[in-house]
């Protein structure tokens, strides 16, 4: 992934080996793949297994809005200066269907950043075939508390 990629970040690398275990992100089968430091412009990989199938075969759409807003947190993080934020609003769109075990990667992108607030767009897509199959768009405010690394 470089600075020519039409995803993924680039300008600023951050060394993902070096970031902290988020629980949360561990439990959706997701893994930084870039950040950008400045920028927050991120990667990140998640693999859904099959515990999360509906009725219908298909992958559970509130484990594809979790990733959303996991995916969403780190740009916001490294984005908006590393202020502690929580999620205020969520838009997800289901364009096409995930199958357990489908390779996803989620590219998210500063939209807006204001004193109170930091705006992030996320785009999901199949590995395989780089099928867009899932959009959000993420509005985290900040909250009145020093600045910490998350838990």
């Amino acid at each position: 992934m470089n600075g020519n990629d039409n995803h993924g970040p680039a300008g600023h690398p951050v060394d993902v080996t070096t970031l902290p275990v988020i629980p949360v992100r561990v439990n959706l089968g997701g893994t930084v793949v870039a950040i950008d430091g400045v920028t927050g412009k991120s990667q990140l990989r998640y693999v859904p297994g099959e515990h999360l199938r509906n009725t219908v075969g298909t992958i559970f759409g509130g484990y594809l809005a979790a990733i959303v807003d996991d995916a969403a947190g780190i740009t916001a993080w490294f984005g908006g200066g590393k202020r502690r934020f929580a999620t205020a609003q969520m838009t997800v769109n289901f364009l096409r269907p995930v199958k357990p075990g489908d390779e996803l990667l989620a590219d998210n992108t500063v939209v807006e950043i204001t004193e109170r607030q930091i705006v992030v767009d996320v785009s999901i897509r199949r590995a395989v075939d780089d099928k867009l199959v899932v959009t959000g768009r993420v509005h985290q405010t900040y909250l009145k508390v020093p600045p910490a690394i998350p838990a």
